[in-house]
């Protein structure tokens, strides 16, 4: 780290004066000139350590300009890590860190060591204050250290919370990976559809040298002195005043330009011909790898379609050639196609929606009667999640088919009854599981390709399974489509466990039937809920339950009847999900708009049921949509 006086410009001072406030409260011209002389001006590269985690010094630092993550460790490391990328047992992101915001307050009320390390993921501009000169300012105005106190508490809130919003990047830069990427015409389309109130910019090296009016000047090193500092500050001031700059480097990726882009962004997005090889170039790796790279920003793969492409392959290849855990996520776009470029301008700014399906069987063909309401009124979706046959029907939502073809394919795939092929010798299920296994690989094949992964799907999507053999709950992400949809609703004793990675997985909903917190964790801006009711059998009035013959003429007599007994398959189908059902309130409580079904009269297996599910699932889910303000379906991606 650079230290050096602090002689800001203007937009840097006031970002500064903001940050201060946020950090010490109201603050008056007597004490900001009295501040200003004890602070010093760090600049930080990308890269680069600011605080490390069981440090014991105390200074504070307010960010000016840029962009830092904290990652938090240590202690025993975890039986199964999360399937979060970053999560694993020994480094968690826990938070990032932003223009305006400060770094070291809770060291310095608790005296305890550094909590986290803090590393800078590009250049950044921070002002210090050292704890001797902190001191001074509180011995002078011990009010601030109430407006201090408060921040730390707002903190620790934000960090225990259920749901964390997930930061807008300020700054993304497009890097093609492959020839052929038009990567200026792109960003024209990416930048018309991020959110028009933050201003958004595309910075090519020709339109700065327009904005500073000195030709070449984008190109200016370090070693031009003067150049280079006039275009740091452009740049800088740029940032402080839109929301979003989307950087283009030059088609030289060596030239100083293209490094800049690459130094400036919070997030590269890595642009690829998806039928181009899927191996990284030496321009990649010489950039985004080894001790030599120029930056540490996150990166997200952005896999690029033809208009007609049908189904996106070989994403597993892609994402094995990179090195593990440099990726942080990929999409599939198809950049000739409107819908698929605002999808890419959700999820790159911050306003990514989330659509969770619950499990329930046969009942859940009522999700794809909300899923045609959610299209009729425009509310897009990006990322689908589901358990059970709620993952199944997920998946299908996730290969972006129109509404109405998938509720015509799904009629004609799931009437035949996938769970009729009854095990003579039971060994480990009722029911054999090859009807349902044919149904799903045939569906997919038809709406999507055969052989399909989860990494494949147009909208991303995970599913939600239990590992049986070592019990915990698995988040599938990767992986074969068919199988990953067959273990998430594979219920115990009724259908056979599906063998994974080594281990047997059994129906998700054995853990999570509604997995919204997965969702949450993702970070989406909107989480769109279907949960359908479970049975509930209350106020029994009987206090052991009687023999079969008892229960047979019991429901002969209809509405007279006196035991109300749920059937054997019922049982097992329900009592697989007693500890997620226990959770379903929490699992709401996460969603920004729910959609609560009740079919008491779909049984779990009633297969034949397929019209009148999807009609409820439609009823409901039009009558609340149509209930919004225009304005509140704006906020769902309707336009």
């Amino acid at each position: 780290m650079e230290n050096a006086a602090l002689t800001l410009p203007e937009f840097q001072a006031q970002l500064l004066a903001e940050g201060l406030r946020e950090l010490f409260g109201e603050m008056n011209d007597d004490m900001l000139a009295a501040l200003m002389p004890l602070l010093e001006w760090v600049e930080v590269a990308g890269g680069e350590v600011v605080v490390r985690q069981g440090d014991t010094d105390r200074d504070l630092y307010v960010v000016i300009c840029g962009r830092l993550r904290a990652y938090g460790g240590g202690g025993p490391p975890r039986r199964h890590p999360r399937p979060d990328a970053g999560e694993g047992p020994h480094r968690r992101v826990l938070s990032e860190i932003t223009r305006g915001e400060t770094i070291g307050e809770m060291s310095f009320f608790t005296g305890a060591p550094r909590v986290a390390t803090v590393v800078a993921l590009r250049d950044s501009v921070l002002a210090r204050i050292t704890r001797p000169n902190l001191e001074k300012l509180l011995t002078a105005w011990p009010q601030v250290t109430l407006s201090m106190a408060r921040l730390v508490i707002d903190r620790l809130g934000r960090a225990n919370a259920p749901r964390r919003a997930k930061r807008r990047p300020t700054n993304l830069c497009l890097l093609p990976i492959t020839p052929g990427v038009d990567v200026a015409a792109l960003g024209e389309r990416l930048v018309a559809r991020l959110p028009a109130d933050g201003e958004p910019i595309l910075l090519t090296a020709a339109a700065i040298e327009a904005r500073v009016g000195v030709k070449g000047i984008a190109n200016a090193g370090k070693a031009d002195g003067d150049r280079y500092r006039q275009l740091t500050k452009a740049l800088d001031e740029l940032e402080s005043r839109h929301a979003s700059v989307v950087y283009a480097p030059d088609g030289d990726l060596a030239s100083e330009w293209s490094q800049r882009c690459l130094r400036m962004a919070d997030r590269i997005l890595l642009l690829a011909d998806a039928g181009a090889s899927p191996e990284a170039g030496a321009a990649e790796a010489r950039l985004l790898g080894g001790e030599k790279k120029v930056t540490a920003a996150e990166q997200v793969l952005v896999l690029l379609h033809g208009e007609d492409a049908a189904m996106p392959g070989r994403t597993a290849e892609w994402l094995d050639r990179r090195p593990a855990g440099a990726v942080a996520g990929h999409l599939h776009i198809r950049p000739a196609r409107d819908a698929d470029v605002a999808r890419l301008a959700r999820t790159q700014s911050a306003g990514a929606i989330g659509l969770v399906l619950c499990g329930g069987g046969a009942r859940c063909f009522a999700h794809l009667g909300v899923y045609k309401a959610l299209q009729e009124h425009g509310v897009q979706v990006d990322y689908v999640g589901g358990s059970g046959m709620g993952a199944v029907m997920g998946a299908l939502i996730a290969l972006d088919a129109p509404a109405d073809e998938l509720i015509a394919y799904a009629r004609e795939a799931f009437t035949a009854s996938p769970t009729g092929d009854i095990s003579l010798m039971p060994l480990t299920a009722l029911i054999k599981g090859r009807q349902l296994k044919s149904v799903l690989e045939e569906a997919i094949e038809h709406l999507g390709g055969a052989d399909a992964r989860i990494e494949d799907t147009w909208k991303s999507f995970y599913c939600v399974s239990a590992n049986y053999s070592r019990a915990f709950e698995a988040v599938l992400r990767r992986g074969s489509l068919a199988k990953g949809i067959r273990a998430s609703c594979a219920v115990p004793g009724l259908l056979p466990p599906v063998p994974i990675g080594g281990d047997l997985m059994v129906d998700g909903g054995v853990f999570n039937n509604y997995p919204t917190d997965v969702m949450a964790r993702a970070g989406v801006a909107k989480i769109i809920g279907v949960n359908i009711s479970r049975d509930a059998f209350q106020d029994v009035a009987y206090d052991e339950v009687p023999g079969s013959w008892t229960l047979a003429w019991d429901k002969v007599t209809g509405s007279r009847r006196k035991y109300r007994v749920p059937s054997l398959m019922s049982t097992l189908m329900n009592a697989t999900t007693l500890y997620s059902a226990s959770r379903e309130q929490y699992s709401g409580s996460l969603t920004d708009l729910e959609f609560r079904l009740n079919l008491p009269s779909v049984g779990i297996l009633d297969w034949h049921a397929f019209d009148h599910a999807v009609s409820v699932g439609y009823r409901n889910a039009s009558k609340a949509l149509a209930a919004m303000a225009p304005e509140e379906l704006a906020a769902y991606g309707a336009r």
